[in-house]
């Protein structure tokens, strides 16, 4: 994180955060204003990077000078990566482009301990990275944004401490596949009440890189509501407070 020119008297402070693919519909622009809505509350100056998109080739030498990254949501991930035979042609909103680009780059933003949010896809891809499974073909959650539904947040997750012990709330989900077998070092942190898994997180968040999973779109919720502000609360917290 870098100090930008005098603001009064006191230097601003510039957050560059990766956005880990545009897949270049209107609402991947959400992403970079939520994160500068949000750094602007607490005085931050975000500097969105895309890290690769759509006729854009992939960044991932970029990630070495990031101080977050964002792992944004999108095209379901490719069955085969979590060994599921799809004969019956399931799932049907793949992008095999997307995998190739942004599985590296997830991978080494874990390995430099980068703050991660993960959203929707970006948290199913953590999973299958980590070694997990999907459900790969989930009818029925794939929803506009004003459609809200209750989330219920474990009471002994990371999660709830960090939101003050919050039990749940509203959330905005739109979804075709979700967490199936945990990946290895993962825990459920929230859950719909169809059971669908809505927030993951280490099991000792402690030993590892900082991270915050979320089936939900807190880009596409106001920042005044629970489960959307506070988590880019968290998120710039640990940004702010990364060890160099």
């Amino acid at each position: 994180m870098k100090k930008t020119a005098p603001v009064g008297s006191e230097l601003q402070a510039t957050m560059r955060i990766g956005l880990s693919y545009d897949q270049g519909t209107a609402k991947y622009p959400l992403y970079a204003g939520a994160l500068a809505a949000a750094g602007a509350r607490r005085g931050l100056t975000v500097e969105p990077i895309w890290l690769g998109g759509i006729g854009r080739p992939s960044a991932i030498d970029a990630v070495d000078d990031l101080d977050g990254i964002v792992v944004t949501g999108g095209a379901d991930v490719e069955p085969w990566r979590y060994g599921f035979d799809d004969r019956e042609g399931l799932c049907v909103h793949v992008l095999p482009e997307r995998d190739e680009a942004e599985l590296p780059v997830l991978r080494r933003a874990l390995e430099l301990r980068i703050p991660m949010l993960a959203i929707c896809r970006g948290m199913q891809l953590l999973n299958v990275a980590c070694g997990g499974s999907l459900i790969p073909d989930l009818p029925g959650h794939e929803q506009p944004d004003t459609v809200r539904h209750r989330v219920a947040i474990a009471p002994d997750s990371w999660l709830a401490a960090r939101l003050g012990g919050l039990e749940g709330g509203e959330v905005s989900t739109a979804h075709h596949q979700a967490v199936d077998r945990l990946g290895g070092g993962l825990r459920i942190a929230a859950a719909a009440p169809d059971g669908v898994v809505e927030a993951i997180e280490w099991c000792d968040p402690g030993a590892r890189p900082w991270l915050l999973a979320v089936q939900w779109h807190p880009e596409r919720m106001r920042l005044e509501e629970p489960l959307s502000g506070a988590l880019y609360e968290a998120f710039f917290d640990a940004v702010e407070h990364r060890s160099p």
